[in-house]
């Protein structure tokens, strides 16, 4: 049985068509002889290849989203985006599995821009709604930072706008910004992404980091950490706890704030 029994040879054709690597236009018309009947072995005598290497190919474009593996053969490196601006690697590909839909010509497009060679972000271009939690609630009511529903709870309890909420950010707004813009008090100081004064810790969705110079990879992909003076929302709702700043793993990186100790009373 032909392993790309369920991918479309049009598809394969219109992508061979725009993709802008010879990488991948020679990876595409593996597969498109594949679908005409060639034998991966025979593919792998023609192409002076291994034809494991053609196995594992197929099998991406078998399981996974066409587009994402094209991406990665054009050039993107998922995993080195993530790692540059702060975002686990899930949100990187469910971008590309978003551009599925879209037509070849215009998905390429936005591919180059990811590309390692053009490393520009795409981020929303429309509003994210963020849902806010103040650290110092979890401490009053004996919430824990794991707790799944934190944020369920929080929308039962009798909370301040300033301890619980939600706020709208729109493109071209950071986090930080934002709450700002509606009357909020953050704490921040550098607003550069050289303190943890600004920091979050995410429990749903995802924010982009492209100024970070200060957390960690641990803060980052462990603990969930970003920084909201220059944070993104890259999903169309973020939940997140805020003034976590005081906990021990951020002490060093702490800076003196020009809110003061408190830093998160709202002004409305």
């Amino acid at each position: 049985m032909n392993s790309l029994e369920g991918v479309d040879t049009g598809d394969l054709h219109d992508w061979l068509d725009h993709v802008e690597g010879k990488e991948s236009a020679r990876w595409l018309m593996l597969a498109i002889a594949h679908k005409q009947g060639v034998e991966i072995d025979d593919l792998a005598d023609w192409y002076d290849m291994e034809a494991g290497d053609i196995r594992e190919w197929f099998g991406e474009l078998a399981t996974g989203p066409l587009v994402t593996a094209i991406a990665e053969k054009e050039g993107v490196d998922i995993d080195a985006l993530a790692d540059q601006y702060g975002l686990s690697a899930e949100t990187i590909r469910d971008w590309f599995t978003e551009l599925e839909s879209e037509p070849a010509e215009e998905a390429i497009d936005v591919i180059a821009r990811y590309n390692q060679q053009r490393n520009v972000p795409v981020f929303r271009q429309t509003e994210s709604q963020v849902y806010y939690l103040d650290y110092g609630v979890l401490a009053a009511e004996g919430w824990s930072v794991t707790d799944n529903d934190l944020f369920e709870k929080a929308s039962k309890a009798d909370l301040d706008p300033d301890q619980y909420g939600r706020i709208v950010v729109k493109p071209g707004e950071t986090i930080l910004e934002a709450a700002e813009n509606r009357g909020f008090e953050w704490p921040y100081a550098c607003r550069a992404g050289a303190c943890a004064n600004c920091a979050v810790l995410v429990k749903e969705g995802d924010i982009a980091m492209p100024g970070n110079n200060v957390l960690s990879d641990e803060q980052v992909n462990v603990m969930n950490a970003r920084l909201t003076c220059v944070g993104v929302p890259v999903t169309e709702e973020v939940k997140l706890i805020k003034d976590v700043q005081q906990l021990e793993q951020f002490s060093d990186l702490r800076l003196p704030s020009p809110l003061g100790e408190s830093g998160g009373a709202a002004r409305l």
